[in-house]
């Protein structure tokens, strides 16, 4: 005989907790952001390029758009080729774009847009210099400010639109278009030695590329976390850090001075003080003048 918990009259039933809940789409995207923020995606959007990137160029073996400050060069560096899993076959052209990542600083560009202009962008070096198409065609990156032969106009090819010999790569790949209406590229390797006999894959990159073909086309990753922000994930952080709902000083006001059933409202223009404050060293200070002003006692002061 089963015994089943007494039950006295006018008790009310107690309502079972939900464990489940509604799935948001972003919320994989969301929570890879907060897990692996560093990690290197593919954008999918012009607008979604932002942040550190890793430019990879069209040559054979792979090789990616690189600063040498010793030097002052922009030069095609080799890259780091992940080595496939024991006992299994070598990896595939699409398999090592999917999983090579930059292996020096001076391999990643970090793209800043110019203000009052979404489609122009600029490519910062590890150095703080900025990427220059010179009319001649040569590239550099030794100019510390932009200006108009910094600007690029990245235009993005999704494998479904791509119907060039590129677009066996099922990741999508872009143009780079200078402010002289030409574009980057990275000649074949056998353009190359033709042309001046180097051995190197990609020893020389251009910027004088009147039409965009194979070797013009380049991928780009960045990172998951700046996609994401890109993307707009970022936004309702952003709203929910406006409002407070991170702030140390809400914890603060939950634990001792929260009154109203423990509501604790901070507003945009208090945050912004206290920051300042924190800035200007005078955290302490208006953090007692905040709890002075917060208190319900008039006589706490």
């Amino acid at each position: 005989m089963s015994v089943s918990k007494l039950k006295f009259k006018g008790d009310k039933p107690k309502k079972k907790k939900r464990t489940h809940r509604e799935v948001d789409d972003n919320d994989d995207e969301a929570a890879l952001a907060l897990a692996d923020p560093k990690g290197w995606v593919f954008p999918t959007d012009v607008a979604h390029i932002a942040g550190p990137s890793f430019v990879l160029l069209p040559t054979e073996p792979l090789t990616c758009l690189a600063w040498d400050p010793q030097r002052q060069r922009v030069y095609a560096a080799p890259v780091d080729v992940p080595l496939a899993p024991e006992g299994a076959a070598d990896l595939s052209p699409n398999e090592i774009l999917q999983a090579v990542e930059p292996s020096d600083v001076n391999h990643v560009w970090v793209v800043a847009r110019l203000s009052g202009s979404e489609d122009v962008v600029s490519l910062r070096s590890s150095s703080g210099t900025f990427l220059t198409a010179h009319p001649s065609g040569t590239l550099s990156a030794s100019n510390p400010s932009r200006g108009p032969l910094e600007s690029l106009t990245p235009d993005l090819f999704t494998p479904s639109s791509s119907s060039s010999s590129s677009s066996s790569s099922p990741f999508p790949s872009l143009t780079l278009k200078t402010h002289a209406e030409t574009y980057l590229s990275a000649p074949p390797a056998s353009a190359l030695e033709a042309t001046s006999g180097s051995k190197r894959p990609g020893a020389e990159l251009r910027g004088d590329a009147e039409v965009p073909g194979a070797a013009e086309r380049f991928w780009v990753k960045c990172q998951r976390e700046f996609v994401w922000r890109a993307k707009g994930g970022g936004e309702k952080r952003r709203k929910e850090d406006e409002a407070g709902g991170v702030e140390d000083e809400m914890r603060r006001n939950r634990e001792a001075q929260t009154w109203g059933a423990g509501r604790a409202l901070v507003s945009t223009a208090d945050r912004k003080a206290l920051k300042k404050a924190a800035k200007d060293g005078r955290y302490a200070e208006a953090m007692l003048d905040r709890r002075a002003a917060l208190k319900s006692d008039k006589f706490a002061k």
